[in-house]
């Protein structure tokens, strides 16, 4: 049943390692089946204190869909559907990708759905995202030097600052208001 509609698909799964809420650095990262391309983004403590600072109120939603987006946006080429971890409200993350999105015919013409989607529509409720171990690994590595780094896979980040997540935090805030 899920063989058919997956069959000659490339299939992206983003996941986190921690929580954003956590005050742990977290790594986001996406793996790219049937292939072994990944690629991730590593949120260090003090960059989530930044963010913290600058709202008061819960953004987490609309920080992992910037993330995503920020991961995504020069990929959109290498792979057909989107599965995205369920470590914050799929809805909302979804919501907040199509604004940032909300231009690009490619983003548009992807499929795109939450881990739970995936495990409704194979019927296995044990699946697990293949980014789970690759978000780990930027986690744990990413900080280091690159000389400490070079240990197992071979490390793609995308450095990201405070003010490129601002940037895009106010665009949401903007767009969802009109």
């Amino acid at each position: 049943m899920i063989n058919n509609k997956f069959k000659n698909k490339r299939v992206m799964h983003i996941d986190t390692s921690t929580k954003l809420y956590e005050n742990k650095t977290t790594g986001i990262a996406y793996k790219i089946i049937p292939t072994r391309i990944h690629k991730g983004i590593i949120l260090s403590k003090k960059l989530k204190k930044g963010l913290r600072n600058k709202s008061n109120k819960k953004i987490n939603p609309q920080i992992y869909s910037i993330i995503i987006y920020y991961l995504i946006k020069e990929d959109m080429e290498k792979f057909d559907i989107l599965v995205i971890c369920a470590d914050e409200r799929y809805k909302l993350v979804k919501k907040y990708l199509d604004i940032l999105f909300r231009n690009n015919l490619e983003y548009h013409n992807k499929k795109i759905m939450s881990i739970g989607e995936l495990r409704q529509m194979s019927g296995n409720k044990k699946i697990k995202s293949y980014a789970d171990s690759i978000a780990n690994s930027y986690r744990k590595r990413g900080p280091k030097s690159i000389k400490r780094r070079q240990v197992g896979i071979d490390l793609n980040i995308i450095k990201i600052q405070l003010k490129d997540i601002i940037l895009k935090l106010n665009e949401i805030i903007s767009v969802s208001r009109e």
